[in-house]
């Protein structure tokens, strides 16, 4: 009989250890639930409670993150987007988490969707398009103020896409098309432009250049031309002031020499006339051999009278 009770005490024994005996793995931590009442926080590592009459409720207290199903959103502006949000929280306050929220965890994602909607709700479409960082700061703050009473804290919120509707993003893509096609043609008309603008500089440099060269040209010919007619004019000078210098030392005989000559050369003419001088005669008349050319002619006119 002794042995029998023995075994049962030691029964009991083990069924007692085995309902009090709780292990809390980090970084979880066991919250410790008395006849339906709070007791005790525990830390990671071996722990003791009533059996029976207390149980623990385990909370994750690493950073979790949790990906938000995509969310249906309308702009200011009347456009349909779908919009896919990430997020990452860790419990601070484990009373709270467990006790003043049913589910601390689904009542974040129904204010971070909430807030959503009344922050893209206040902004068009290219607002939301071109501000997702903007967009992100606006509601991790909202967001921070409000799970703070769930016992958490939020750490980081991202949207991952914004996806306008398909008629949107046709629309889009045909006012993109448009604009490349419009900017490719502005950049042609440029390019037209400036080409045309450097083929008249080029031509007017060209022609600045030609005009520049026939002008040095016509200088230097004007400059030749006005070098030879000084020359030729200080040869002509020089030949007058050779002549005049000669002609002043000159006595009657070498005009009479030069007198002679012409005449000579005018007899050999056919000239019939000549008039000359009175004194040019009687000096043609003073030699003897213009002389008797003189008495020759007379003699012959009489004997044709």
């Amino acid at each position: 009989m002794l042995f029998i009770l023995s075994i049962l005490f030691l029964i009991i024994v083990i069924v007692l250890l085995v309902f009090s005996i709780r292990i809390v793995v980090q970084p979880n931590v066991g919250v410790v639930i008395t006849l339906g009442k709070y007791e005790k926080t525990l830390n990671p590592g071996l722990h003791f409670i009533k059996p029976f009459i207390s149980r623990i409720v385990t909370v994750n207290t690493a950073q979790t993150p949790l990906d938000l199903d995509q969310q249906i959103v309308i702009t200011k502006d009347n456009a349909e987007i779908s919009v896919k949000i990430s997020l990452k929280f860790h419990v601070t306050n484990i009373s709270d988490f467990v006790f003043k929220n049913e589910n601390s965890v689904r009542s974040m994602v129904q204010d971070t969707r909430a807030s959503l909607r009344g922050i893209i709700g206040n902004k068009e479409l290219n607002e939301v398009l071109n501000g997702t960082q903007e967009i992100n700061a606006a509601l991790f703050k909202e967001i921070s103020s409000v799970t703070a009473g769930y016992g958490l804290n939020v750490d980081r919120i991202n949207i991952d896409s914004v996806n306008p509707s398909a008629d949107i993003q046709n629309s889009m893509n045909r006012l993109l098309q448009a604009t490349r096609e419009r900017d490719a043609t502005i950049a042609t008309a440029e390019g037209k432009s400036r080409s045309i603008t450097l083929e008249n500089e080029a031509n007017n440099r060209a022609l600045v250049d030609t005009n520049k060269a026939e002008n040095e040209a016509m200088v230097k010919r004007a400059t030749a031309n006005a070098t030879s007619i000084k020359i030729q004019a200080d040869a002509d000078a020089y030949k007058v002031q050779t002549i005049n210098a000669a002609l002043k030392d000159a006595d009657e005989k070498y005009f009479i020499d030069l007198n002679t000559k012409a005449f000579s050369e005018l007899a050999n003419s056919k000239a019939n006339t000549v008039v000359m001088p009175n004194k040019t005669a009687d000096a043609l008349g003073q030699l003897p051999a213009i002389g008797e050319m003189l008495k020759r002619n007379n003699q012959q006119e009489e004997t044709t009278k």
